[in-house]
C-alpha cells in the first residue's frame, strides 16, 4: 500500500488534482458547492425525518405529517440549483477582482429568467395569478446553473476589462457605482441567456436545463442489457463528477425499464410462480451502500482522518450516507470536479455491479418484485423490494468493495489537504506573531 502511494501513478494524480484545485473556474465551482452545504445538510435531516415513519407505515407520502417535513427538503434541496449559481458566480467574481455580491446576484437573476420564467395564469373562475414552475431549479437544473455561474461573470469581465461600462462620479455612492457599472454586461447576458432559452424551448419545447437534462437522458433509455447498465452506472458517476446530478438523468431514462420489470415480476408471484432477474436490477449497484458512488466506506475513513475539512464533512454527512444521501460527501469532500477522489467514485459501483451480477447469476441474490422506487436507508430497499434477507448483504458486499477501492486514492487526497491545512495554520501564526510584534 505504501508503494502505491508513492507510485508514478499517484504523484502524477495528485499533482494532476492540485493544478486543478488551482484553476479559478474549478475552484469557484468547488466553492458554490460548499456554499450549498448547510442547505444540503437542513433537507437531508427533514427528509430522514419525513421518510422514516413511512418505513413503518405508520403514516403515508400522502399524509399531512409527511408533507410537512419535505417542505424544507423541497425548500432546500428543490432549491440547489438557486443557492449554487449565486455562490459560484460571488466566488468566482471574487477570485478575478470584481465585485462578488452584484455578480452574484445577477447570475442569479439570469438563472431564474432561463430556469422559472414567471408566468401568468387564468383559473377555472376567472382570476389569474403569477406563478413560477419549480421544477429546473433543484439538482436537475444543477448543470445549466454552472454554466450560467460562470459565463456570466466571464461576460461581465470582459466588459469590464475593456471598459466597456458606465462610469458614475466619484460622489456617487459605491453601490451604486457597482450597479451602473455592470448595467451593460447584465443587460448583454440577459439578452444571450434569454435568447438562447427562447431558442431551446422554440426548437425542444422546454426551458434550457431541462433540454439538457433531456439530451443527455435520450441515449440511455437502450442501454438495459448487463453491459449497457455498467455503461449507465459509469455515465452516471461520470456526470455526478462534473456537477451534474447523473442518478436522476439515468434513472429518468431506465425508470420504464424497472416499473416493467418489479411488476412482471409482482404478477408472477401473486400466480404463485418465482420472480425473474432483469439486468435493470443491477442499476442497484450504484447507490446501494451510501448513496451514489457507495459512500459510507469513504465517510468511516473520513472520519479518522489527520485532515480537518474531511474530518468535519464525515462528521455532517455520516447520517445523510446511512439513509444513502451521499452530497453531503460529493459537495463537502468534494468528490465534484476533485480527479483524485472522482477515479474510486466511478470504479466503485462499477465493481460492485460485477460481484452483483455474479451473485444474481448463480441464484444467491433474488429478484425484486415490489416497487419501490425512493431514497432507503442502507439494505431497507435491498430487502423490500425483494423480501429476500440473502440481498441485506448486496451493501455488504458494495462496502468491502468501496473500501478497496477508496483507501489509497483517499490517503492521497488527505497527505495533500493535511499538506494544505497546515500551511495555512503556519501562516495564520506568523500573522498572529507579526500582530504581536506590532503591538
Amino acid at each position: 500500500m505504501g508503494n502505491l502511494y508513492e507510485s508514478k501513478f499517484m504523484k502524477a494524480l495528485q499533482k494532476f488534482g492540485e493544478k486543478a484545485a488551482a484553476n479559478k473556474t474549478f475552484s469557484a465551482i468547488s466553492a458554490g458547492m460548499m456554499v450549498s452545504m448547510g442547505a444540503i445538510l437542513v433537507g437531508a435531516l427533514f427528509q430522514i425525518i419525513a421518510t422514516v415513519p413511512t418505513l413503518f407505515k405508520w403514516c403515508t407520502t400522502e399524509s399531512a405529517f409527511y408533507k410537512f417535513f419535505m417542505l424544507p427538503y423541497n425548500m432546500t434541496m428543490g432549491m440547489i440549483s438557486l443557492i449554487v449559481v449565486f455562490g459560484l458566480a460571488y466566488a468566482y467574481a471574487k477570485m478575478l477582482g470584481m465585485k462578488p455580491l452584484v455578480n452574484g446576484v445577477n447570475a442569479l437573476l439570469i438563472f431564474l429568467i432561463v430556469a422559472a420564467p414567471a408566468t401568468t395564469y387564468t383559473l377555472a373562475d376567472g382570476k389569474s395569478f403569477t406563478g413560477m414552475d419549480t421544477t429546473a431549479l433543484g439538482s436537475i437544473g444543477l448543470f445549466a446553473a454552472i454554466l450560467i455561474g460562470i459565463f456570466t461573470v466571464k461576460i461581465t469581465h470582459f466588459f469590464q476589462k475593456h471598459n466597456i461600462t458606465i462610469k458614475m462620479p466619484d460622489a456617487v455612492p459605491p453601490f451604486l457605482q457597482d450597479t451602473f457599472t455592470t448595467l451593460i454586461p447584465l443587460t448583454v447576458n440577459v439578452l444571450f441567456w434569454y435568447g438562447l432559452n427562447t431558442l431551446v424551448t422554440k426548437v425542444f419545447t422546454v426551458s434550457l436545463p431541462l433540454a439538457i437534462s433531456g439530451l443527455l437522458a435520450q441515449p440511455l433509455k437502450a442501454l438495459t442489457s448487463v453491459p449497457g447498465m455498467a455503461i449507465l452506472i459509469l455515465i452516471a458517476t461520470l456526470l455526478w463528477s462534473f456537477g451534474i446530478h447523473g442518478t436522476m438523468i439515468v434513472f429518468i431514462a431506465i425508470m420504464p425499464a424497472m416499473m416493467q420489470y418489479l411488476t412482471t415480476n409482482a404478477d408472477l408471484v401473486a400466480a404463485g410462480k418465482p420472480p425473474v432477474f432483469a439486468p435493470v436490477a443491477l442499476f442497484g449497484a450504484l447507490a446501494a451502500c451510501g448513496g451514489t458512488g457507495n459512500t459510507l466506506p469513504l465517510v468511516l475513513m473520513g472520519l479518522r482522518s489527520k485532515s480537518e475539512q474531511l474530518k468535519a464533512v464525515s462528521k455532517a454527512s455520516l447520517v445523510p450516507v446511512i439513509f444513502n444521501i451521499n452530497e453531503p460527501v460529493t459537495f463537502g469532500f468534494p468528490i465534484m470536479y476533485n480527479p483524485i477522489m472522482a477515479i474510486p467514485f466511478i470504479l466503485t459501483p462499477l465493481l460492485t455491479l460485477f460481484f452483483m451480477w455474479i451473485g444474481y447469476a448463480i441464484g444467491f441474490f433474488k429478484p425484486g418484485y415490489v416497487v419501490l422506487l425512493t431514497a432507503m436507508p442502507i439494505g431497507v430497499s435491498e430487502f423490500l423490494t425483494s423480501m429476500a434477507w440473502q440481498n441485506l448483504l448486496i451493501p455488504v458486499m458494495a462496502f468491502v468493495v468501496g473500501f478497496i477501492l477508496y483507501r489509497p486514492f483517499f490517503k492521497v487526497y488527505e497527505k495533500q489537504l493535511v499538506a494544505k491545512e497546515a500551511a495555512v495554520s503556519q501562516m495564520e501564526k506568523e500573522a498572529a506573531a507579526s500582530q504581536m510584534e506590532i503591538v
